[in-house]
């Protein structure tokens, strides 16, 4: 699995939630956000990713709000919830990247407020 990777810029520092372990996971670089994706989606079927909401923060930061679904690979239970993202870039590639299911959280991230 190496779709998108090449869009990710070699300093990208990639941050998320994980509910199930109650903590953050932080990777540096795209081997180890490739590493951390391959590890995560192999615990899912069918996991998907919907951005419905756009926000432009300056010139270089998207904030994205929408939620995600997914089917357990093992159990076959299908969980839904919510899953905001901000992105950052730098010269044309993902310098940063933070996905937070709390939109307050998210927004704050991004340097924003409702």
């Amino acid at each position: 699995m190496t779709a998108g990777v090449e869009l990710f810029d070699s300093e990208i520092v990639f941050e998320s939630f994980m509910p199930d372990a109650n903590e953050r996971v932080v990777a540096h670089g795209p081997e180890e956000v490739e590493a951390f994706m391959r590890e995560f989606l192999g615990s899912w079927r069918d996991y998907r990713l919907f951005g419905e909401e756009f926000r432009e923060v300056g010139k270089d930061k998207v904030f994205v709000a929408g939620h995600q679904a997914a089917t357990g690979r093992q159990s076959g239970v299908a969980v839904e919830g919510p899953m905001c993202s901000v992105w950052t870039f730098r010269n044309g590639k993902i310098v940063g990247l933070v996905f937070e299911p709390d939109r307050q959280t998210a927004l704050e991230a991004a340097g924003l407020s409702e």
